[in-house]
């Protein structure tokens, strides 16, 4: 194992080799974060063939408290027992629920919801209208979520997929337990971004070790690479496959998102603050043979593309191709330092 077979091996675990259908991409990378909905949908164009079936996702809350794009069909996994947040559920705590009333409004929420999709000021307007008092709204209208994330922990209500602060009500489910879900989504994550170390696992989930530690020691393969263990599902690059020549990854990709940034096989070390901001954004990067090269952004109708190194005119030849088969409608430009 050197670092170009590990990096190989795991872009094409994550369908960025080759496609796989949106639902195989999203269910085999437990979801994509859509802090930006826009990122997350490009994540998943990137990783898909064929026609895309928006109905068959939501955005919500999950690993890390952060909102995911997920299948529907993972929701009672994703959202097991035990996986809601303290700050997600301060309209439904104990503290609160009393006081402001927090069953009412529930109820008016899924009442709502059920005869259509709302957006989240339409689901406010609805709660002034019903007599929302000053002391209840900053619980149930709190910056964490307030209610309607509580509820969205639960798997009641969730963020329509491809567009932006639209609630939809969910099908009753049946969330599982804990360690049965830890199982299978650990399997996942193995598969799909395998291979990883104990580190990449405890970044990925935002958990405790000792959680996941037997879940990773059940895995198919182990090996050690650079004085650390890594898990793998036993699978192989088939014959054949090579290095894409050029990738652009979204915003808060989960090739970004899936390990422990120090050690990602595709970054360069030297220049990790201008991949990640310090106030938490993760840039949309181009990847040349496997490693970081550019940042990206989309302005309008024009890419820009910032170098992180000096890139030769291959390089830059490269990326504008890709870019215009990707972004086929819009002017690039280049920015430099």
């Amino acid at each position: 194992m050197d670092q170009t077979e590990l990096t190989l091996r795991r872009l094409h675990n994550q369908f960025l080799v080759a496609a796989g259908s949106a639902d195989e991409g999203v269910c085999g990378l437990i979801g994509l974060q859509a802090q930006h909905g826009a990122a997350a949908l490009h994540a998943l164009a990137i990783r898909s063939r064929g026609e895309i079936d928006y109905a068959a996702f939501v955005k919500t809350w999950s690993f890390r408290g952060t909102l995911h794009l997920h299948r529907k069909a993972d929701l009672p996994l994703v959202l097991y027992h035990g996986s809601e947040t303290d700050y997600g559920q301060i309209a439904l705590s104990k503290e609160y629920a009393a006081s402001v009333r927090s069953g009412y409004f529930r109820e008016i929420v899924l009442g709502l919801l059920a005869r259509g999709d709302c957006t989240r000021e339409q689901l406010k307007e609805a709660f002034s209208s019903s007599g929302m008092t000053e002391q209840e709204s900053p619980v149930i209208l709190h910056s964490k979520g307030g209610l309607l994330r509580a509820m969205a922990e639960h798997g009641e209500i969730a963020y329509v997929a491809d567009r932006n602060l639209i609630f939809t009500k969910l099908e009753s489910m049946e969330r599982m337990e804990q360690q049965p879900a830890l199982a299978e989504l650990v399997r996942r994550y193995i598969s799909h971004y395998g291979p990883v170390s104990m580190r990449d696992a405890q970044t990925f989930f935002g958990l405790p070790q000792k959680l996941l530690k037997a879940h990773l020691e059940a895995a198919l393969e182990r090996f050690s690479y650079q004085g650390q263990t890594y898990f793998a599902a036993g699978s192989v690059v088939p014959n054949g496959v090579t290095m894409p020549k050029v990738l652009f990854l979204a915003a808060f990709d989960q090739m970004l998102l899936g390990y422990q940034k120090t050690q990602n096989s595709i970054l360069p070390q030297e220049h990790l603050k201008t991949i990640y901001s310090d106030n938490g954004i993760i840039m949309p990067t181009v990847l040349v043979d496997g490693k970081v090269r550019a940042v990206w952004r989309r302005e309008h109708d024009t890419i820009e593309l910032y170098p992180i190194f000096t890139l030769a005119a291959r390089e830059r030849s490269e990326i504008c191709k890709a870019a215009e088969e990707l972004f086929s409608n819009a002017a690039l430009r280049w920015i430099e330092a």
